[in-house]
């Protein structure tokens, strides 16, 4: 029987032998087809969130010439279509203040941004309906008009300048960024300017995340 089992345990040796360089070919083809890591959130809402502030910002403009009551405006359906995209602009910056606290190394960050963008979302969301059904008349209290949007600001903040001192954003787009909320606080109609100042500070996270490190 050991004679005759020899025979079998070198056949079966040539097959591995004869078959390794297929299975390695078949491996090396696995991970060409294999799918690539999946694209990073905050690389998207930095793109995307600055636009939605750019279009609600012209669509307000448009939509304030020739009105001279301030309800005409607020009633419009073009105020109306400008306060939904101002919502989910809100939204977008809140979602990438969460996503960009997640990812420093400041583990303490993650509640109380997720939190703050949170609330001014809801609020942002909550003026906006109130607008649109009527519960809600302009001229509104600036807390209340505003106060989403700020809340909102402030927890991106704190995610950039988090970003800013780990390195992984450069100082002169946290500078940039407060322009941009300088140029948005300003009573002047300048918010499709500071929505563009916003999208130009935030390209450094649209690109691959910690693409510095990784070549290290």
């Amino acid at each position: 029987m050991t004679t005759s089992t020899l025979p079998a345990r070198t056949a079966a040796a040539h097959v591995d032998v004869a078959a390794g360089p297929a299975t390695g070919v078949a491996r090396e083809l696995a991970r060409d087809v294999a799918p690539g890591p999946t694209p990073d959130r905050a690389r998207l809402l930095a793109l995307v969130a600055p636009l939605l502030l750019f279009t609600h910002g012209i669509l307000s403009w448009v939509d304030g010439l020739g009105a001279v009551d301030p309800a005409q405006r607020t009633g419009s359906v073009l105020a109306v279509v400008a306060g939904g995209i101002l919502v989910l602009a809100v939204g977008g910056f809140a979602s990438l203040a969460s996503a960009l606290a997640s990812r420093t190394q400041r583990s303490e960050l993650v509640v109380p941004v997720t939190m703050l963008g949170a609330f001014g979302a809801g609020a942002t969301a909550a003026v906006w309906l109130g607008r649109s059904t009527g519960w809600l008349v302009d001229p509104l209290p600036a807390a209340l008009s505003t106060g989403g949007a700020v809340l909102a600001a402030l927890a991106l903040g704190l995610t950039l300048v988090a970003q800013t001192a780990e390195g992984r954003m450069p100082s002169g787009s946290l500078a940039l960024s407060g322009l941009a909320g300088a140029v948005l606080a300003l009573p002047l109609g300048l918010e499709p300017l500071g929505a563009l100042v916003l999208l130009i500070s935030l390209a450094p996270l649209t690109r691959v995340p910690d693409e510095a490190l990784l070549a290290r």
